[in-house]
């Protein structure tokens, strides 16, 4: 029966919004792509669970949607987990690049596979037989080298060398986005001393101001570093040229020069310091040259000026090596100095050192290689001083988990400054939630200045480049790459991977003669322009709909991450090849991470994390707890009830209060259902009009406007937790108070009376309220209730299969009674006190249940309580006491004045102290009291004449029912 619900709820209600609903009111959530590379966990059923609420309330407010599922396919670590899958069977080096794709391609389709089941599984629908993924979609990787070469024409994309993030695992570069930061990494930092040419002028600076001659003595600048294995690739010194230097003496290592701001703190870690001169200007030290300790070649390298140095560590002297450094290659690129990168793919020192440094070819930077350079420092008396233990933040692989490099390599490049401003500016006219997101993204977006887009793996988009076999020039033209694109097409993209003879069939023909020999470039592209592209899919299916009056897509959503990864880079690529001004997206949501009870990100090296089909389907533990499964109604509404803004925790109490919720509901619509059973006295056909209905029953259906109304908005808002929220107070409002007063109506008062059908005529509201208001969080729930009702419950016909079908339920303007509202505001303040007393008289003995009792009003007359009581008799009923008995839920109400009440103690067989209250201004007591009358075995009621009779109301019904049974 689940399953068969599930497809009613998924595919039917899918497919049947995009035949019935209008084209014009389309609303488009587009799917941010999972990555195809594992089982999937809580945080999917976060994503996709929020994904569907928010299509399924736009189909229950009649707009047909888009949401077509996708998947990210391509990168490293499908590829690395496909070669480690080989290790003992084949090894990677033996594999053709056109192999390991095959391989990559099989194994993210198994995973994409696995990930729709679990996906579908619970409950959410979407374009599951036509979803997009980053691979094997031909139209997919071609729309995506259209937009690369926009970007070319634009002259966005160039080829640069230059230092880039540099995985020595993955052997690739990677981008800002594909790093994290471990805040308690571990380096030796070190102090070195680099030689000063012509130190004449400190001579005499010295001379002056501390009468010491130096002259004859070597003279060094002090650097500190943090990455001593890139000291062989130093090609500059840099100095803030509006700080401060001094020139100081030390016993141990000689004449230093350093900021006059370090000295304290240099002198902890080298030993007692002499200054010998100082107030030295920073921007007088750029007119000196020194010499590298560690080459063999004697060249004279510049001291030169950069705003980045500051005095809040170091020596205020900073070692540029351009070649693994972000600041230093900028630095000296603007004076002309090329950097060197004598590093490999893997990490270590190859063959490109500077002379007399052969020793290290082959030795890891982070290892023997890095103990080397510390060696050779010492031996020539460069290395002051070390501490091999210094702990601060530093760029981790987010994959590999291992500390990466900085390395300069030849990498393909978006340029962002052209483009960022636009980019940011556009930003102004999306909504974010939470508010927060839009400062982030545009900060991430605007610190910017390029995009490497190059990745050197297989797995992947070709960059459609080809190169000068000679120079090693590129190729890379609108005509190249188009003629490339139309070959692919052709013959598939993985041919541009396959070793091939002869590849003129890739050239262009305007190339072929220019007496040159290509060959194909490696490099793929990264897969944040995979996905960041992935807006095209829209774009080809409904642009013509959407981007002349509004941004293509309503809502992106994804996890919190995504401000520098996917929603940067689709709002980037977007940017680069439109001039409309605007955003891919209207609105972007982002979701936290899951966290365990213990508030610490779920991870498998934890072992805390709970697969979501455990949650619905099997025990699952937690914090050591044994959890009972919840469903796919219980996952969904856990989802649903946290603040998804923030990050979520998977606690056991979190649990508990789900299953306390759903169990609720489930008994809240059996027992809707159940009294909705045809009987032979009668069947329910249509409702009471709302002005034949009592006021409590009014009261009611003013909750209900209530309800509807403020979950409509925080729908909109896109608030699912207060949804849930107000759905859980309303359920509470009912079952305490609404559902006890109508109890005696339906099941001892005639079935076809009006007090009765009155009863049912809000159930049936109440019904298709919670349906309504619900459907978007738990429609297995609501989809089995609606299966089960009938039409005179659901207010629809046979036809209407669903609540999406019918859609949102709207609750007339006429229940918004605010005259009702603030009568029963007043009213409900009363049987507070009146259930205080019943409460104390039941703990005395006195009473089994509240219709044990009756109660006695008294205040005095003329005052506006008075009034408000008196009110009920002329405007709905000649007996005020009668509504007020039901109300309270008690066997009578009498109304008195203060003045009539003085004798209630002696015309009673036992009465409770009286309860002192202020209503609208006017003292009132409330009385808990004996019944006058005796109680009806049929009904429990207190209003019997006799004892052990049946009461009027009963023999009447008794009579009426006797008569029909008798036709």
């Amino acid at each position: 029966m689940q399953e068969q619900f599930l497809s009613v709820i998924s595919d039917q209600v899918y497919n049947w919004q995009k035949e019935n609903l209008a084209e014009n009111s389309l609303f488009i959530l587009h799917d941010g792509p999972p990555y195809a590379n594992a089982d999937v966990h809580v945080g999917h059923a976060v994503n996709r669970i929020i994904k569907d609420m928010i299509i399924r309330y736009q189909v229950m407010q009649g707009r047909r949607v888009s949401y077509i599922p996708g998947w990210d396919c391509h990168g490293l670590p499908i590829e690395l987990k496909v070669l480690e899958s080989l290790e003992h069977s084949k090894k990677a080096s033996q594999l053709t690049p056109v192999e390991i794709r095959k391989l990559a391609r099989q194994h993210a389709e198994n995973t994409i596979t696995k990930q729709m089941s679990s996906f579908k599984e619970w409950g959410t629908m979407g374009e599951w037989e036509n979803p997009y993924k980053t691979m094997t979609d031909p139209d997919y990787e071609i729309r995506q080298l259209e937009v690369f070469r926009l970007m070319v024409n634009a002259g966005v994309i160039y080829r640069r060398f230059r230092p880039v993030y540099w995985s020595c695992q993955a052997h690739t570069a990677l981008a800002e986005a594909e790093l994290e930061y471990a805040p308690q990494h571990r380096s030796t930092a070190v102090y070195v001393k680099f030689p000063l040419l012509t130190p004449d002028e400190f001579v005499r600076l010295v001379k002056e101001q501390s009468d010491v001659d130096i002259s004859g003595k070597p003279v060094h600048v002090l650097v500190w570093t943090t990455t001593p294995w890139t000291i062989p690739a130093n090609k500059a010194i840099a100095v803030n040229p509006e700080m401060t230097y001094q020139v100081v003496s030390s016993d141990t290592h000689g004449v230093l020069i350093l900021a006059e701001s370090r000295a304290e703190s240099v002198s902890d870690d080298l030993g007692p310091l002499r200054v010998l001169a100082g107030s030295i200007p920073g921007s007088s030290l750029t007119s000196f040259g020194y010499t590298h300790p560690l080459h063999s070649n004697t060249v004279t390298q510049s001291i030169l000026p950069a705003d980045f140095v500051t005095s809040d560590a170091g020596t205020g002297l900073v070692h540029c090596a351009p070649g693994h450094g972000m600041e230093d290659y900028l630095v000296c690129q603007k004076y002309g100095i090329e950097p060197c990168s004598p590093v490999n793919e893997y990490g270590e020192y190859d063959a490109s050192v500077p002379a007399g440094l052969e020793i290290l070819i082959g030795k890891s930077v982070f290892k023997d290689g890095q103990s080397t350079v510390l060696k050779l420092l010492a031996e020539v008396d460069a290395l002051a001083g070390v501490n091999s233990g210094y702990q601060h933040k530093y760029p981790y692989d987010w994959r590999s988990k291992k500390p990466v490099i900085i390395r300069a390599t030849a990498q393909w490049f978006a340029d962002l400054g052209s483009i960022k401003d636009k980019a940011v500016a556009s930003l102004d006219n999306v909504d974010f939630l939470p508010e927060t997101g839009k400062h982030r993204l545009k900060s991430f977006t605007g610190e910017r200045s390029e995009w490497c887009i190059s990745r050197q793996r297989a797995w992947g988009v070709p960059i459609p480049a080809l190169y000068d076999s000679t120079t090693g020039d590129a190729l890379l033209t609108d005509t190249s790459i188009e003629y490339i694109i139309n070959e692919i097409k052709e013959v598939g993209i993985d041919t541009w991977f396959a070793e091939e003879d002869d590849i003129r069939h890739w050239i262009a023909p305007e190339y072929r003669e220019d007496g040159k020999s290509y060959v194909k470039g490696k490099d793929t592209m990264d897969v944040w322009f995979d996905s960041g592209t992935s807006w095209t899919l829209i774009q080809e299916k409904y642009g013509s709909l959407r981007e002349k009056e509004k941004n293509l897509v309503d809502v992106y959503i994804e996890g919190s991450d995504q401000h520098r990864g996917w929603f940067q880079s689709s709002l980037l690529t977007y940017t680069a090849t439109h001039r409309n001004g605007k955003a891919p997206f209207s609105t972007v949501l982002t979701h936290g991470f899951t966290l365990d009870g213990k508030g610490r990100k779920m991870s498998k090296s934890l072992g805390n994390v709970i697969a979501p089909g455990a949650i619905a389907w099997d025990k699952f533990k937690i914090d050591k707890v044994m959890m009972q499964p919840i469903g796919v109604s219980g996952l969904r509404l856990w989802v649903a009830q946290n603040d998804y803004t923030t990050d979520i925790s998977v606690s056991v109490e979190s649990f508990k209060r789900v299953q306390d919720s759903l169990s609720k509901l489930r008994r809240t619509f059996k027992y809707i259902l159940g009294n909705f059973k045809p009987t032979p006295f009668f069947k329910y056909e249509k409702d009471v009009p709302y002005g034949e209905l009592g006021p409590i029953d009014q009261n009611a259906l003013y909750g209900l406007y209530e309800l509807e109304k403020s979950v409509k908005a925080h729908y909109d808002n896109f608030a699912f937790n207060r949804v849930v929220q107000a759905i859980n107070k309303n359920v509470a409002e009912l079952s305490s108070s609404y559902f006890q007063v109508i109890k005696s109506r339906l099941y001892t008062d005639h079935p076809s009376s009006l007090s009765r059908v009155t009863a049912l005529t809000v159930l049936a509201h109440i019904f298709r309220t919670y349906a309504s208001v619900l459907s978007p969080i738990i429609p297995l729930l609501t989809q089995e209730a609606w299966h089960h009702a009938p039409c005179c419950v659901t207010g629809q016909n046979e036809d209407v299969f669903s609540p999406f079908v019918a859609g949102w339920y709207e609750t007339p303007e006429e229940w918004n009674n605010e005259k009702l509202r603030d009568d029963f505001l007043q009213l409900s303040q009363i049987r507070d006190a009146v259930n205080d007393g019943l409460e104390v008289a039941r703990k005395s003995g006195n009473i089994g249940t509240s219709l044990d009792a009756g109660v006695v009003l008294s205040t005095e007359p003329g005052t506006n309580a008075f009034e408000l009581l008196q009110s009920y008799k002329t405007m709905l009923t000649a007996f005020a006491e009668a509504h007020l008995a039901e109300y309270f839920v008690t066997s009578e109400v009498t109304v008195l004045t203060a003045r009539a009440d003085s004798d209630l103690s002696t015309a009673r067989r036992w009465s409770s102290i009286p309860k002192e209250l202020t209503i609208l201004g006017s003292r009132m007591k409330s009385t808990v009291v004996s019944p006058s009358w005796h109680k009806c075995p049929r009904c429990w009621h207190w209003n019997a004449k006799k004892e052990s009779e049946v009461c009027a109301e009963c023999a009447e019904t008794v009579k009426s029912m006797h008569e029909f049974n008798a036709l």
